[in-house]
C-alpha cells in the first residue's frame, strides 16, 4: 500500500514550475510560427501586388489609340525572386521559410507577345521593318498589307501560346520590361493593336 506525503510543497512546485516551463515553451513556439508564417504571408502578397500592377500596366498601354512604348521596372526586393511570363500569364516565384517555394500566378487580361533578341524581330519598328521584306508592305496607315498577310501575321502571334506556355520568358530582374503597343493596318480600311514584350540586352 502506498503512503501519502504529508509534504506536498514540492509536488506543487514542481507542477507550478512545469506549468511555467510549458507556457513559456507554447508562447515561444507561437512567436516562431508568426513571425515565418508572417514573413511567408508578406513575401506571397507582395507578389500579388506585383503581378496585378503590371497587368494592370498593360490594360493601361492598352487602351491608347496610338503606338507607344512603355518600361516597367521590376522592384528590388530583400530576397530573389523569379518572373515568368508566357502570352496569357504572369508567374512569380520565390523561396519561403524551410525551403518551401511561394508561388504566384495571375492571368493577364490582355494578350502579350513576348519577342525574344533571337527572333527575327523584336521591336515595333522591327514589325513593320518584317512586314516590308516578307509582304512588300509596312503594315502602317499608308500602307496597309493585305488581309491574306495579316492571317499569316495572326497565325505567328497564334503559334508562340503554346511555345510561351511551355517554355515561359524568364524575366530579368535588373533590366526594364519594354512593353510597345504596335498598330498594323491591313486591308480594307482595317487595323489590329498587337501589345510587344520584349527586354533589351
Amino acid at each position: 500500500m502506498l503512503h501519502c506525503r504529508k509534504d506536498t510543497v514540492g509536488v506543487i512546485q514542481l507542477s507550478l514550475s512545469s506549468i511555467g516551463l510549458f507556457l513559456a515553451s507554447v508562447i515561444l513556439l507561437t512567436v516562431v510560427f508568426a513571425v515565418v508564417f508572417s514573413n511567408d504571408w508578406h513575401r506571397t502578397a507582395e507578389l500579388e501586388s506585383l503581378a496585378s500592377d503590371f497587368s494592370n500596366l498593360l490594360s493601361d498601354v492598352d487602351t491608347l489609340f496610338f503606338e507607344s512604348e512603355h518600361s516597367f521596372h521590376l522592384p528590388e526586393k530583400s530576397y530573389v525572386y523569379r518572373v515568368f511570363l508566357s502570352t496569357e500569364y504572369i508567374a512569380l516565384s520565390t523561396q519561403g521559410s524551410w525551403d518551401t517555394s511561394l508561388f504566384k500566378t495571375k492571368r493577364l487580361l490582355i494578350t502579350i507577345w513576348p519577342r525574344l533578341p533571337t527572333q527575327n524581330w523584336t521591336t515595333g519598328a522591327d514589325l513593320h521593318s518584317y512586314l516590308n521584306v516578307t509582304y512588300g508592305h509596312k503594315g502602317v496607315i499608308d500602307d496597309p498589307i493585305s488581309s491574306e498577310n495579316f492571317t499569316r501575321v495572326l497565325e505567328e502571334l497564334t503559334g508562340t501560346v503554346p511555345y510561351f506556355a511551355l517554355q515561359p520568358f524568364e524575366i530579368l530582374i535588373r533590366k526594364p520590361i519594354i512593353l510597345e503597343k504596335v498598330i498594323v493596318y491591313y486591308e480594307p480600311g482595317m487595323n489590329h493593336d498587337f501589345l510587344l514584350l520584349y527586354q533589351k540586352i
